[in-house]
């Protein structure tokens, strides 16, 4: 998936004990500039700590490792870290500081680096403008599927692109969760317009979703694009533009769908939910609710079972801390009346309870009726198989 200026590959180190591909690599011809979002997790890994540094620097390439996450290793991951970004810079003649830095994998133990550097010269000589496949593929862990999604974007006449790869399907909850995610664009932008830009699509995307209620050590969304600061671009984007519009919904566009992509490949997931909180007091309210009922899991496993035990969600909304009427709610599955005034509804029938769960999509509408905020969240159900994959993920 062509982007003009970036180069990518995907390569085995040997850091998986099965072979799969497990170091990716992005170099980029132009100068560019990245706005970053990192976990709020105490504890955060040493790529994290590294890459929050270097996010104010111009950057010139992104190196990422899955198998392990290089977290809880002290003043050894600091330094297995500084190793990879020092490789990397040596092989494209830059600076450490212009080498953003992630893992993803196991937690606390100790990264074998040298396995890293030897793989980065084939990996700088073997990037190319088409080698997104293999990046995407190298940055996997449980993930069932690469995760993929681009859009264009026409700007005074000419065509320029945004495409994002992410990985993510399990210890994922807002606030970043065991998720990487990293969108390219060949937009010549400002940083201080694209942070701004970047934190409001993360927002409604990245931190909108759940799988299971666990935020990780390394959670990364980054947004690469050419550092407008330099002066040989012909237009760059004003907040005032029209144009801001168009690249904000794009970008906003791929962060959905990329975030869309993760739960739906939640561990063990079979269905994909959607649960929209309407007409609550405020936002944080709006939140509060979705995000208990999304993380709750009896509901979760009511929606496996295909049991309308609608009660469970009555529950969670009660226990969220939001402020509601407690009388008031109205809940909807795929547009079907099922509770009314916190009640069964009339429309309620046995025939319906047996099937209204069965779709492999559902809306889940939550009317609150006690003011105008709302809030969507993404999450999916919870499976047998999230028990077996997490219970034998070192092994």
């Amino acid at each position: 998936m062509y982007i003009k200026n970036f180069l990518f590959s995907g390569k085995s180190c040997g850091l998986k004990k099965n072979g799969e591909l497990d170091v990716g690599l992005m170099i980029s011809k132009i100068p560019l500039r990245v706005s970053a979002v990192f976990t709020k997790n105490k504890i955060k890994a040493a790529p994290v700590i590294i890459s929050k540094s270097h996010s104010k620097n111009v950057i010139k390439a992104l190196i990422v490792n899955s198998g392990n996450a290089n977290a809880c290793n002290g003043k050894y991951g600091i330094d297995d870290a500084n190793k990879t970004t020092l490789a990397v810079s040596k092989g494209l003649e830059a600076t450490e500081n212009n080498i953003f830095v992630c893992s993803t994998g196991v937690i606390g133990e100790r990264l074998n680096v040298s396995l890293i550097e030897s793989a980065i010269p084939e990996l700088i000589k073997s990037a190319n403008s088409e080698g997104m496949d293999d990046f995407a593929k190298s940055i996997m862990t449980t993930d069932t599927f690469p995760k993929i999604a681009s859009k264009d974007v026409l700007l005074n006449n000419s065509k320029y692109k945004i495409t994002g790869v992410a990985k993510g399907s399990g210890m994922i909850m807002p606030d970043m969760a065991t998720m990487l995610a990293f969108i390219f664009t060949d937009i010549p932008l400002k940083k201080e317009l694209a942070d701004a830009m970047f934190k409001e699509c993360v927002e409604t995307s990245f931190n909108s979703i759940t799988v299971d209620g666990d935020t990780s050590t390394n959670d990364t969304a980054a947004f690469f694009y050419p550092d407008a600061e330099q002066g040989f671009y012909k237009f760059f984007i004003k907040k005032s533009d029209a144009n801001y519009g168009l690249v904000e919904r794009a970008l906003g566009d791929v962060c959905f769908e990329l975030s869309k992509m993760i739960v739906k490949d939640g561990e063990g997931a079979s269905k994909l939910l959607t649960i929209t909180v309407l007409n609550a007091y405020t936002e944080t309210d709006a939140k509060k609710a979705a995000f208990t009922v999304a993380n709750s899991p009896l509901f979760k496993t009511m929606i496996t079972g295909e049991d309308l035990n609608w009660g469970r969600i009555m529950m969670a909304i009660g226990r969220s801390k939001a402020r509601i009427k407690p009388d008031n709610i109205d809940i909807y599955v795929n547009n079907r009346l099922i509770v009314e005034n916190s009640a069964s509804s009339k429309n309620l029938t046995k025939d319906m309870e047996k099937t209204i769960l069965s779709p492999k999509e559902i809306d889940l509408k939550i009317d609150m009726k006690c003011g105008k905020a709302v809030q969507t969240v993404l999450t999916c159900n919870l499976t047998k198989e999230y028990i077996d994959i997490n219970a034998s993920y070192r092994s």
